[in-house]
């Protein structure tokens, strides 16, 4: 009887000590797992091919005198392309083909003054417009017929960030000092605040300077995502503190990155534009707020996600020798799609390149059949 009552007891100390392991293994994975960048690091050039993160789909507008325009896509889903000019929404197949056309821009009811945001939301088939210095979205059919217009809380600055999370609500940033929270979801029928994301938040830091040269002021700004679409949710980034969040498609929250060092005690400031994944990499980009010829310098870097390392960002092109691009949340800031990335090639450019033998492949075919006066060429990245 001793015997087995000895044994029982062996056998529970390793039951013990096994979940008591387990647990601290755990912890130490979470803890390994969390992200972390020091942006005041100079990291040294690691060159990759496109074409081994991404598969390439090349795209060009057909030439229309009813669809012309000179803006990027605004929405880019698995139907439709939009992207408007001087008022006009012009709406392309996901082929390049025009699909419809509507312009309300006037002062009117049901009009637009201007544009400052396009958003689409696929499932609902909308277009939600607002115009600069405005706290009101327009939502329209993709025909052009007006539904319903959304007010917004009257303090909201009209440039914050906002995206479709479903057709029943938008995820809003909000930069003021007085707002209880920095994100919150509205409801797509009538503006109001259905719920807030509690999120830590700090003295907010400015991302923008203010220079004066002899005749004008100028604002120097580069892209800054708060709002950054990543698998099936989102990376959520208040600057002015050091970690970015994971919003998951069923609103849990959880730190996914840390940057260093603290942006709080930074000067110049330097802020993060959280990441992108492709491949076995992470792709990012930090802007220091400072003047270099009238512009804030930015640095792009890539983290592999197997060793952790940090790398500076070359990445060519099989088809276009001596190009090189680059990846950061601004690659799909329009795609709706955290798998895929857009990035265009200005066809003079192009033409030019294709003179110097520097095209090859489908990219040199497609070339070669354009026109002179001809679309830009997109390119279509789907991440691996």
């Amino acid at each position: 009887m001793l015997k087995v009552n000895n044994i029982l007891y062996i056998l529970l100390s390793y039951l013990i000590l096994y979940f008591v392991f387990c647990g601290c293994t755990s912890e130490k994975t979470n803890k390994d797992s969390l992200i972390q960048i020091n942006i005041s690091v100079s990291y040294p050039v690691k060159e990759i091919r496109l074409e081994d993160i991404a598969d390439i789909e090349y795209l060009q507008f057909e030439l229309d005198d009813d669809f012309l325009f000179q803006n990027a896509p605004h929405a880019v889903t698995s139907e439709k392309i939009i992207t408007s000019y001087d008022g006009n929404i012009l709406i392309f197949s996901r082929d390049g083909k025009p699909f419809s056309k509507f312009n309300r821009k006037g002062n009117g009811p049901g009009e637009y003054p201007s544009i400052n945001q396009l958003l689409y939301d696929e499932a609902s088939d909308e277009v939600l417009i607002r115009s600069f210095f405005s706290n009101k979205i327009m939502v329209y059919t993709t025909s052009g017929e007006f539904k319903r217009l959304i007010p917004l809380n009257s303090g909201t600055n009209p440039n914050n960030e906002i995206v479709v999370y479903n057709s029943e609500l938008l995820l809003l940033y909000d930069d003021r000092e007085v707002a209880p929270t920095r994100f919150s979801f509205i409801s797509t029928e009538d503006g109001g605040v259905v719920e807030t994301i509690d999120m830590p938040k700090d003295k907010k830091i400015t991302v923008v300077l203010q220079l004066i040269d002899e005749k004008n002021v100028i604002i120097a700004r580069e892209p800054a995502y708060h709002i950054v679409r990543h698998n099936n949710g989102y990376l959520l980034t208040d600057f002015s503190v050091d970690t970015v969040y994971f919003l998951s498609h069923n609103k849990e929250l959880s730190p996914i990155l840390v940057r260093k060092p603290k942006v709080q005690s930074m000067d110049p400031v330097v802020y993060l534009n959280s990441f992108i994944e492709a491949g076995n990499y992470e792709f990012m980009n930090s802007v220091k707020v400072t003047n270099e010829n009238f512009r804030l310098p930015k640095t792009y870097l890539m983290r592999d996600k197997t060793t952790g390392k940090v790398y500076r960002q070359v990445i060519t092109l099989n088809d276009y020798k001596g190009k090189a691009v680059t990846l950061s949340p601004e690659t799909i800031a329009n795609t709706q799609n955290s798998r895929l990335g857009f990035i265009s090639l200005d066809l003079t450019e192009l033409k030019d390149a294709n003179r110097e033998n520097k095209l090859t492949g489908a990219l040199k075919e497609l070339v070669d059949n354009s026109d002179d006066i001809g679309n830009d060429i997109y390119m279509l990245l789907h991440f691996k």
